[in-house]
C-alpha cells in the first residue's frame, strides 16, 4: 500500500503539479476574450490513445483579443488560445502551424475531427467568453484552468499523508518482528541427556537375559505333550 501511495504522489506530481509549475497557471488572471480568427493549419498531429493505440487529430489554431483586468487605460491585447494549461505547456512554444487550441485523441480519427470542428463552432470568430491570461506572458491565453490551487494542494497532501502513514506502519511492523525474533532467540533451550547405549539411527541394544539368583539363566522346558485325555471326561493332568 505504501508503494501505491508513492506511485500516486509521483503521478500527481507529473500530471498536476508539473503543468501548474511550468505554466504558472495559478498566476493567470481572469479576462473576457473574443475570438478573432480560427483556422485549420493543415497539420495532422499524432497522439497516443492508449496501449498499442495511436491516432491523429487536425490542428486548429485560434487567436483572440482581450482587455487585461485591474489595469488603468489598458488596451486590447492579442493572443493565442489554448484550452488548458496542458496544451499551453505542450504547444505554447511550437511553430504557429502546430499551436493547437485543443487535442482530442480518440481511436477514431473522424471522432477527433468532429470534436475539433465542434470546438471551432462553439468559440467561433466573434464569440466572447471568459478566459485567463498571464501578466508576464500576455500573448498565451487559456480557455480553462484545468488544475486549481486546491486541486494541487489536496492531491499532494492526501497522497503524501497516505504514504507517510503506511511507511510508519511498515517500519513499526518490522520493528515488532525484530523484537519477537529477539525474544525467541533469547529463550534457553534444554538439551536432554544422551541415553546410554543409544546411537543416532540405531536401535537400543538387547537387554541381558533374566537369570536366577545363582547367576545362571533359567532353562526353557518344552510343554507336556498329553495334557488332555480323550478317554476321560474333564481334564487330566500328568
Amino acid at each position: 500500500m505504501a508503494a501505491c501511495c508513492a506511485v500516486a504522489v509521483i503521478v500527481c506530481g507529473v500530471v498536476i503539479t508539473k503543468p501548474i509549475v511550468e505554466t504558472n497557471s495559478l498566476e493567470f488572471k481572469d479576462a473576457t476574450c473574443t475570438t478573432t480568427q480560427s483556422y485549420l493549419t493543415g497539420e495532422q498531429i499524432g497522439c497516443s490513445c492508449g496501449d498499442k493505440c495511436s491516432s491523429r487529430f487536425p490542428c486548429l489554431r485560434m487567436t483572440v483579443t482581450y482587455v487585461p483586468t485591474n489595469t488603468n487605460n489598458a488596451s486590447s491585447v492579442a493572443g493565442v488560445l489554448f484550452d488548458t494549461e496542458q496544451r499551453l505547456n505542450s504547444d505554447g512554444d511550437n511553430a504557429e502551424n502546430r499551436q493547437c487550441v485543443t487535442a482530442p485523441c480518440e481511436r477514431s480519427e473522424s471522432s477527433n475531427l468532429a470534436q475539433v470542428l465542434n470546438f471551432n463552432d462553439t468559440y467561433a470568430p466573434g464569440q466572447s467568453y471568459t478566459c485567463l491570461y498571464h501578466p508576464d506572458n500576455p500573448t498565451k491565453v487559456l480557455k480553462t484552468r484545468l488544475f486549481t490551487w486546491d486541486a494541487m494542494f489536496h492531491s499532494m497532501l492526501w497522497t503524501s499523508i497516505g504514504f507517510a502513514i503506511f511507511t510508519i506502519l511498515a517500519i513499526y511492523c518490522l520493528y515488532q518482528c525484530k523484537q519477537a525474533r529477539s525474544k525467541v532467540s533469547s529463550i534457553p533451550v534444554t538439551v536432554p541427556p544422551a541415553v546410554p547405549g543409544a546411537q543416532p539411527g540405531y536401535f537400543l541394544t538387547q537387554p541381558p537375559a533374566y537369570s536366577a539368583g545363582g547367576g545362571q539363566p533359567l532353562e526353557m522346558h518344552p510343554p507336556p505333550q498329553d495334557l488332555y485325555s480323550s478317554e476321560k471326561s474333564g481334564y487330566t493332568y500328568n
